[in-house]
């Protein structure tokens, strides 16, 4: 669920102004630390990751190391990564994974925080546009983790970022029959309807890069943006209802009336969550002269 903003401003207040001094005055340090650990998540959504930073790095993280917590520094460690990513700073991302990070897990013998550790390696060179190596190490070395541990859910997921990569290189068909023939039975059968919703707009994004325009926004129209209706997922809807009032207005002859209206329904919706996708959505009202 997305927390307006709002919501966002009422908890880091009750954090500051209620847990903080309370965990201050009795002196319990991993009580404080925990705390903040919560304000600097609710900083980064708010989109203020040089305060959510400063926190886990200057405050957080002596915290863990004084602990002498190894599973617990490496769980900060990658919390660190997360924002550094945010900021595009890939190199130093890519370093705290592979010489801190993944090190830890491996001495722990912890197989599965391996391969996630690995997912999270081969998402910052797919990010880098190491798009072979990427591929590799999700095929060879976090698939087969996943397959053996029976993880249907990350077996799932994995092949799904698999499925990204071979989009990205152009190969489309094997990338849409991961989608239709491993994933969607997977989450169907799990009843995970959210992931179902965005392998549907998966499956829509292929269709369209195919040139089956039609069979794409009828995917949009009639299974996925019921779907997150139902889910009350703001903001995917709002992004769904853009792609779908571009590919109304790729049409021949383009569905003005129809785009315009599911514009205007979007621009109004994100402005009341005052995120940034409401300048995106302008700017394509102006392109369509549908301002």
């Amino acid at each position: 669920m997305v927390l307006l903003r709002g919501e966002l401003d009422e908890a880091l207040l009750i954090r500051r102004e209620e847990e903080m001094p309370v965990y201050e005055r009795l002196g319990d340090v991993r009580s404080r630390a925990v705390t903040l650990s919560r304000i600097a998540d609710i900083l980064q959504a708010r989109g203020e990751l040089d305060e959510a930073l400063h926190i886990w790095q200057e405050e957080v993280l002596p915290v863990v190391e004084r602990l002498v917590d190894a599973r617990l520094r490496a769980v900060t460690l990658g919390r660190i990564a997360n924002i550094l990513m945010q900021r595009g700073q890939l190199d130093e991302v890519l370093r705290i994974y592979q010489e801190e990070i993944l090190p830890v897990v491996e001495r722990l013998g912890d197989v599965e925080g391996r391969a996630v550790t690995l997912g999270k390696i081969a998402d910052i060179l797919q990010a880098r546009g190491e798009l072979d190596e990427a591929l590799r190490i999700r095929r060879e070395e976090v698939l087969p983790v996943y397959e053996r541990l029976g993880d249907v859910r990350s077996r799932a997921v994995t092949l799904g970022k698999i499925a990204d990569i071979l989009q990205a290189r152009g190969e489309l068909d094997e990338a849409l029959r991961i989608r239709r023939e491993e994933q969607m039975p997977v989450y169907e059968r799990l009843g995970d309807v959210y992931s179902r919703a965005v392998t549907l707009g998966k499956i829509a994004d292929i269709l369209q890069a195919r040139g089956e325009l039609d069979e794409a926004l009828r995917i949009l129209q009639e299974d996925l943006i019921p779907i997150l209706e139902r889910l009350g997922e703001v903001r995917g809807l709002l992004v769904m209802r853009l792609k779908l009032a571009i590919g109304l207005m790729q049409l021949d002859p383009p569905q003005a009336e129809e785009a315009g209206a599911l514009l205007r329904l979007a621009l109004a919706e994100a402005q009341r969550m005052q995120i940034p996708e409401a300048g995106q959505i302008q700017k394509w009202m102006a392109r369509f002269g549908l301002a």
